[in-house]
C-alpha cells in the first residue's frame, strides 16, 4: 500500500509517502529565507523555529485538503479506510470514487474548497496580527506564507487536468451530463491535454524573459499534464476491454492455499517464476481465508531468510487486504486491487473461497481479449495446476 500510515483521524487512516521529506525541507528552507527578510535581525534559531512552523503548517494542510475528500465521501456512502498524502492534493490509488458522478464531484470539490477555506482563515489571522500598524513582521509573515501555500495547493488543483481535482470535476461534470463514466474520462483526458499544451506556451514565454530555470519547471509540468491525459486513454483503453466483465473471468479458481505457520520457503521460488501462473496465494485456517501471500510480500523477504520467516509474519491481512465476490464488476475489482497495492484479492462466495484474483489473470483476459481468442483465462496449465477443489501447500 502507498506510503507508511503516520497517524487516525475519524477512523481513516493517514498514510504518507517518505518522499515528503525532501519537500517539507524545501518549503522549510524557503520559508526560512523569506523569515529573514522580514525581520533580518531575528535570532537564527527563531527563524529556523519559524521555518519548521511553515513546513509543518503545509503539511497539515495538505491533510486536510485529503482528508476533506474521505469525510465527504464517507458521507455519500463511501467506506474509506486509509487516504494517502499527496504532494499538491492529487488523486492517488487510495482516493474514493462514488460509482454516482454527482457524488463524485462533490467529493473532488471538496480538497480546493477546504483548501481555500483555510487559506481564508490564515488570513484573517494574519490581518488580525498586523493589526493598526500595518507592518508585516515575522509571525505575520509566516501566516502569509501560509496563506500563499494553500491558495497555490486549492487553486491549483482546480486545473482540469487529471490527477488534480479538476481533472476529476471535469470527468465528473462530463458523466452527469452524458450518464457514461467512459465520457467523463475521455473529456477529463481532453482537458487534460489541453492544460498541458498551455502549461508548456506559459512555460515558453516565461523562458523567452530571461526567466530560464522557471519557464523549465512551467513548461515540465504542461508535459506531465499531457503524459497523464495520455495514461488516462489507457484507461479508457483498458475500461472498453474489462468493462463487461465479472471477477469470475479472470479469476484463478480454486486457488492453491497454505497455512500462516508455513515458511515461505515451500512456494517462494515459484510465486517469483516468471512462467508460473501463480501470483498470489490465499492463506487460510481451517475454511477461514486469514490473509493473502503475493510475489510483493515475498521479494521483500532476502532469500537467506526464507526458511525461518512464516507465511503470517508478511501476508497481507484485514483491513488492508479485503475480499471480493464471484459476481462483482471486473473493472470496480481491479480499481480495487490496484488502491489495496497487492497481487491479489481472494474471491469469496457464500463464505467459501473460489479463487484469487490476480493482476496477471486479468491481463491473460485482456490479452485474449485482444487477440480475439477466449475470453476467459486459462487456469489449468503451468506448475501450479490442480484438479477442481483446489490444494493446500
Amino acid at each position: 500500500m502507498i506510503g507508511v500510515p503516520v497517524a487516525r483521524v475519524f477512523g481513516i487512516e493517514i498514510r504518507v509517502q517518505l518522499g515528503w521529506v525532501l519537500v517539507l525541507a524545501l518549503i522549510g528552507v524557503i520559508a526560512v529565507e523569506q523569515v529573514s527578510i522580514l525581520d533580518p535581525d531575528l535570532d537564527d534559531r527563531l527563524t529556523w523555529i519559524l521555518g519548521g512552523l511553515v513546513a509543518a503548517g503545509f503539511f497539515l494542510s495538505s491533510v486536510l485538503h485529503d482528508l476533506a475528500h474521505a469525510i465527504v465521501a464517507r458521507r455519500r456512502g463511501l467506506d474509506v479506510k486509509a487516504i494517502a498524502i499527496s504532494f499538491f492534493g492529487g488523486s492517488t490509488p487510495l482516493d474514493p470514487t462514488a460509482p454516482d458522478a454527482r457524488d463524485d464531484l462533490a467529493i473532488a470539490i471538496s480538497g480546493p474548497l477546504a483548501s481555500i477555506v483555510v487559506a481564508a482563515v490564515l488570513l484573517g489571522a494574519m490581518f488580525a496580527l498586523v493589526g493598526p500598524t500595518g507592518s508585516l513582521d515575522a509571525p505575520a509573515g509566516v501566516l502569509a506564507v501560509l496563506v500563499f501555500l494553500n491558495l497555490v495547493l486549492g487553486l491549483v488543483n482546480l486545473i482540469p487536468a487529471y490527477p488534480l481535482d479538476g481533472g476529476r470535476i471535469v470527468r465528473a461534470l462530463a458523466w452527469a451530463r452524458t450518464g457514461s463514466e467512459r465520457a467523463g474520462w475521455r473529456a477529463s483526458s481532453l482537458s487534460g491535454r489541453i492544460s498541458g499544451l498551455a502549461t508548456i506556451l506559459v512555460g515558453a514565454i516565461v523562458f523567452a524573459v530571461d526567466q530560464v530555470a522557471t519557464g523549465m519547471m512551467i513548461a515540465l509540468t504542461g508535459w506531465f499534464l499531457i503524459l497523464t491525459a495520455n495514461a488516462v486513454k489507457d484507461r479508457i483503453r483498458l475500461d472498453e476491454l474489462v468493462g463487461d466483465f465479472v471477477v469470475a473471468d479472470a479469476m484463478e479458481p480454486d486457488p492453491i492455499t497454505v497455512h500462516p505457520s508455513l515458511t515461505i520457503d515451500t512456494f517462494a521460488a515459484q510465486l517469483l517464476d516468471g512462467e508460473s501462473p501463480m501470483t498470489a496465494v490465499p492463506v487460510v485456517t481451517g475454511d477461514e481465508v486469514v490473509g493473502l501471500l503475493g510475489v510483493g510480500q515475498v521479494r521483500r523477504v532476502r532469500r537467506d531468510r526464507w526458511t525461518e520467516t512464516r507465511v503470517e509474519e508478511v501476508m497481507a491481512a484485514p483491513p488492508k487486504l479485503s475480499f471480493i465476490g464471484p459476481d462483482a464488476d471486473l473493472k470496480g475489482a481491479l480499481e480495487q486491487l490496484q488502491r489495496a497495492g497487492l497481487d491479489g484479492l481472494p474471491v469469496i462466495d457464500d463464505g467459501r473461497l473460489v479463487g484469487v484474483l490476480t493482476r496477471r489473470g486479468i491481463g491473460r483476459l485482456v490479452q485474449a481479449r485482444k487477440g480475439g481468442g477466449p475470453a476467459a483465462p486459462d487456469s489449468t496449465d503451468g506448475p501450479a495446476a490442480q484438479e477442481p477443489g483446489g490444494g493446500s501447500a
